[in-house]
């Protein structure tokens, strides 16, 4: 999922009800965390990498060096 998608795509994707998917994307739209744009009748949504790339950096970091499983389960997607 490191493309944009409609609500409809990410809904398929993470097995949820697009409106929890909706509901929860317009906080992060509100801060800028992510963008929406039109494509027909479709909202195609994308992440905003210049803000979020440094943030799973400094997430990535700190598992690494601070977590004691040195950051596996977040390479798992455990958490």
């Amino acid at each position: 999922m490191n493309q944009p998608m409609s609500v409809g795509e990410l809904a398929a994707a993470l097995g949820q009800e697009q409106s929890m998917i909706s509901h929860n994307l317009k906080p992060l739209l509100a801060c800028n965390l992510i963008t929406r744009h039109r494509e027909g009748k479709k909202h195609i949504y994308t992440v905003n990498t210049e803000t979020i790339s440094p943030i799973f950096m400094a997430i990535d970091n700190h598992a690494t060096k601070f977590c004691p499983t040195g950051g596996k389960c977040l390479k798992e997607g455990k958490i």
